[in-house]
């Protein structure tokens, strides 16, 4: 009875989810990143994980967003005063609407990366906060979009 469904599990439990429920004209906000051995992406550049969550949802407004930080910026997403930035995308104006909302909710800056298709850009920042993380010796670190 949500409006909004997020998945955070393992891309592997998607299908079964699939199988059980119907997400129809819900918003899913797709949180996992389907990442292959060796750390890379299951799917490349030429699709996303994303994408192919929404041909396993039909009818279900896809929206890609909370992929690219650890669970340590959901909990606190202000560094120093100024709010990480957390993108999201979709192909549905009114859910990415509401994702936004969640996004400023939780207490990031809220980025539109366009359509759905932005995913196959947005899932790689996964990879990047990782090899970072992992670089500098901590997961506290997160992105931010500046402007002028």
């Amino acid at each position: 009875r949500a409006e909004v469904v997020v998945l955070a599990l393992p891309a592997k439990a998607v299908d079964d989810l699939a199988k059980a429920a119907t997400f129809a004209g819900k918003i899913v906000i797709d949180c996992p990143n389907n990442v292959a051995p060796g750390m890379q992406l299951a799917f490349g550049h030429t699709t996303s994980w994303a994408e192919q969550v929404a041909g396993k949802l039909p009818g279900a407004r896809v929206c890609k967003s909370f992929n690219a930080q650890g669970a340590e910026n959901l909990a606190n997403p202000v560094y120093g005063g100024v709010r990480a930035t957390n993108w999201y995308c979709g192909d549905d104006a009114a859910a990415k609407q509401a994702v936004h909302q969640l996004v400023e909710d939780v207490g990031f800056e809220a980025v539109d990366a366009g359509p759905l298709s932005a995913a196959r850009l947005l899932e790689p920042l996964m990879l990047l906060w990782i090899a970072s993380s992992r670089s500098i010796g901590t997961r506290d670190l997160a992105f931010k979009l500046l402007r002028r």
